[in-house]
């Protein structure tokens, strides 16, 4: 994941990020430059939380599917 800061416009890659709850931001302490948090930069390579398919066959039937939105 890329970051930028704001104030010197440093950048820094950082492979396996950590995300604290600080207040009511999430920020990664090794992200840290001027006294401040670094801001998060998207790029092609992570545009998110990935999303997550399930390829098991008993997941795809619609019985299971209704057992989940039941509650069961």
């Amino acid at each position: 994941m890329k970051f930028i800061c704001n104030e010197c416009n440093k950048t820094k890659d950082i492979y396996k990020v950590k995300f604290t709850a600080i207040g009511s931001d999430l920020v990664c302490k090794e992200a840290y430059c001027c006294n401040e948090y670094m801001e998060t930069v998207t790029t092609k390579e992570y545009e998110g939380i990935p999303e997550i398919k399930r390829n098991e066959e008993h997941c795809k039937s619609s019985n299971y599917v209704k057992g989940l939105m039941k509650g069961e």
